[in-house]
């Protein structure tokens, strides 16, 4: 059995051939393209330095989040997480709602059982993001640049700041587990995740204590895939002994 296109190369099928080897080309540079296409969805857009003025904004708003802890109002503080990251974290129990319950169930809980925060504070971050890459309007002293089609001008680019901000908190609970109880104190040093749009600020947050980079992915896609290329500040929790 002769090839199946054997007769592309008979001579009276010349132009047959012409045409197949075009289609072929086509086929090809549209293959290519695809290829470029895909390369530049998948590339990591270049990003800027945050700025240091950004960072203390963003230190400023978890510092007022560790009030609000402090004085026990835990709603207030969940209500301050970000929503996207609720979106994502909550599918497996339920959805945001009931998420949100169980946390604060949880976090009143901790009062009723002895625990009890003793004092909060914020350390400057060395590390932020910028994150959010997408479409949005590009402004001129505040006002959307109409094109000829009368339509606002889209420009892509980073639309949102992320910023860790270390944390150092002092906690104490009484241990019922010995006779009798025994008091015992902690320090805990971890990290919240500030995040807020650059177009109008308004600082929401994610703790970091168990986050990594796998969830910050599920929201940002462009960030880092390892924990170690982010740059998390340190997290450990110390037993405050009693000197003797």
């Amino acid at each position: 059995m002769p090839w199946p296109f054997s007769s592309l190369d008979a001579e009276p099928l010349t132009g047959h051939f012409r045409t197949v080897k075009t289609l072929l080309l086509f086929f090809f540079v549209t293959l290519a393209a695809f290829g470029q296409q895909k390369e530049a969805l998948t590339r990591v857009p270049p990003r800027n330095i945050v700025p240091m003025d950004v960072k203390q904004r963003a230190q400023a708003a978890v510092d007022a989040l560790m009030v609000l802890t402090m004085r026990g109002d835990f709603k207030s503080a969940l209500d301050a997480m970000n929503p996207d990251y609720i979106q994502v974290t909550s599918r497996p129990y339920g959805g945001p709602v009931k998420f949100k319950a169980a946390l604060l169930k949880q976090m009143n809980a901790m009062g009723k059982n002895g625990v009890k925060f003793n004092a909060a504070i914020t350390q400057p971050s060395d590390t932020a993001f910028e994150v959010d890459y997408g479409f949005e309007n590009q402004l001129v002293n505040g006002k959307p640049v109409m094109g000829k089609d009368g339509k606002p001008v889209q420009v892509a680019r980073y639309r949102s700041w992320m910023v860790f901000v270390p944390t150092v908190t002092e906690f104490q609970y009484f241990d019922k587990t010995k006779v009798p109880n025994v008091l015992r104190k902690f320090r805990k040093w971890s990290f919240e995740v500030a995040i807020s749009p650059k177009s109008n600020e308004k600082w929401t947050f994610i703790n970091g204590s168990n986050i990594n980079a796998l969830q910050l992915r599920k929201i940002f896609p462009f960030l880092p895939r390892e924990d170690k290329d982010l740059r998390f500040p340190a997290k450990k929790v110390e037993e405050r002994l009693e000197k003797k």
